[in-house]
């Protein structure tokens, strides 16, 4: 694409976006890339050069940049600025002229700037293209000895050339759901799935009534939850704490009768021991509430009395620790496909945690963390059309931990930051998840709480004051016992007095 079309567009792109009533739209991420890949010849000729048009026109992108997502433009004071940019090139000031000041409705406007958005993108996908093609060949004609393996040559190349692929014909196998509005068969289908939803089938319950009240009722299968946290802030303990909630508060609820019921839960960082010492001191928690938990036993009988709990209701566990550098996003899918084909129904995939996973096979042309939210996108749709519910935790960013430095409460941490982009590597992953629940560890009066912070959940609406939830850890280190049965035993806001409690971290929350 000519620079200085993709300039125009870039320009014409950003006005548009400011012009919508509703103004969630920003794609100034996207239009720095654009303008970073815009080389500019170091010596120009003549008073109206191309080189002075375009990198006039780049510092008036720039700035754009920079405006607020409520900026409003003075058309005038911007079509003079675009005048002066463009020198006498009359021609390509009438196109950014036009790209303006032509009237659009709201739904016209939209549109444009989808068109315009998604012809940015393609650029940088041919872009992406030419230079993995290129590279390849290259490897391959003059560097053929480094290539031990050809075969794996050719996956590595066919990764990479994946998510860059346009489907044209046939069925898209990227369609996981269509309705004929004149076909009674599909709307009956759309009505089934609607009626599943609002009903209590195929709902995982939680093990603690708050949750439960945030989630109106629990997790619905096929949703992608995504579990935000600081660093030991218990992000798995919390995950492995559902993990056993699905398995012992919940009854397989079959979309295929012939299949067995699976819960699969993949881990990039901790050992297997780990993950069985927490679920017995926790599933140990549920039945006697007792602090003094004996320990010293061995893994075997640990994983006996695991196996015989969590199995309870006929779901089969299965608990994976993978070394995420020899693993891509492709691999879990084709783990979760070979399970298919051993005759289970995956009704929970569990990933701790997704973020861990090279990015290879995945969109990376675009702003910072288009790789990551594309490998998001995809586990979401992967898992989605299987109806499976994937939850993963997601480190917060550090920028998290200055808001703490500066005295907020932490226990009002999470309202604070909900909704605003407080991501590692991406500000913008929030697009991409069905469902966020913040927690987040904290110390009061020498106490351990633990903060349950509902962001988002697609689809369904709940009350503010459902979104938000305290539990208080026992003593000796030990998980929140379930009060699904019993007491409901979250708090609404700290108690003015506590006790003293063991001050120590949780030995099991490096997470």
């Amino acid at each position: 694409m000519d620079n200085r079309l993709l300039l125009v567009k870039s320009i014409t792109l950003l006005y548009r976006e400011s012009q919508l009533i509703i103004k969630t739209m920003n794609s100034s991420d996207l239009v720095k890339t654009v303008v970073e890949s815009i080389a500019i010849a170091d010596v120009g000729l003549g008073i109206s050069s191309e080189r002075d048009i375009l990198m006039h026109l780049r510092d008036t992108a720039i700035e754009m940049c920079q405006n607020p997502l409520d900026y409003e433009y003075s058309v005038d004071d911007l079509l003079q600025r675009l005048k002066l940019n463009c020198g006498e090139d009359s021609r390509l000031y009438e196109i950014l002229a036009q790209g303006i000041e032509t009237p659009k409705t709201e739904s016209q406007i939209k549109r444009t700037v989808a068109n315009l958005q998604r012809s940015l993108h393609n650029f940088f996908r041919e872009q992406q293209i030419n230079e993995v093609l290129n590279k390849a060949s290259y490897q391959f004609k003059f560097h053929r000895d480094k290539i031990t393996d050809v075969n794996t040559f050719i996956s590595d190349l066919m990764s990479q050339l994946e998510p860059l692929q346009s489907v044209y014909q046939g069925r898209d196998p990227a369609v996981m759901t269509d309705i004929d509005i004149g076909d009674v068969s599909s709307l009956t289908r759309v009505f089934e799935n609607i009626q599943e939803q609002t009903t209590d089938k195929g709902m995982l319950k939680t093990g603690w009534q708050r949750v439960n009240a945030m989630l109106n009722g629990g997790f619905r299968r096929g949703e992608f939850v995504c579990v935000p946290a600081l660093q030991h802030k218990y992000k798995t303990g919390f995950t492995l704490s559902l993990f056993k909630h699905f398995a012992i508060h919940n009854v397989p609820y079959m979309l295929d009768s012939s299949k067995k019921p699976l819960l699969l839960r993949i881990s990039f960082e901790d050992d297997i021991e780990l993950n069985i010492r927490f679920l017995y001191q926790a599933l140990k928690m549920d039945e006697s509430h007792d602090d003094a938990l004996n320990l010293n036993i061995d893994v075997a009988e640990m994983s006996a009395y695991i196996k015989a709990r969590l199995q309870v209701n006929g779901y089969h566990v299965k608990m994976i620790r993978v070394d995420p550098s020899q693993w891509t996003y492709k691999h879990i899918c084709n783990k979760v496909l070979e399970l298919e084909a051993q005759g289970y129904e995956v009704h929970v995939l569990m990933i701790d945690y997704l973020s861990k996973l090279p990015r290879t096979g995945c969109m990376s042309s675009g702003p910072s963390g288009t790789d990551l939210r594309d490998m998001y996108s995809r586990m979401r749709n992967f898992c989605a059309a299987r109806k499976t519910l994937c939850i993963t935790p997601h480190q917060l960013s550090t920028d998290v931990k200055g808001l703490i430095r500066t005295g907020l409460p932490e226990d009002r941490l999470l309202k604070e930051i909900a909704w605003k982009g407080y991501f590692e590597s991406s500000k913008q992953l929030d697009q991409e998840y069905d469902v966020g629940l913040y927690v987040h560890l904290f110390k009061h009066n020498k106490e351990s709480w633990l903060s349950i912070y509902k962001e988002k959940h697609r689809g369904q609406v709940t009350a503010e004051d459902d979104v938000h939830a305290l539990y208080r850890f026992p003593k000796m280190k030990l998980p929140i016992a379930d009060d699904l049965l019993g007491e409901d035993t979250a708090f609404m806001k700290l108690p003015t007095a506590a006790s003293n409690a063991d001050a120590e971290l949780f030995s099991f929350t490096g997470k």
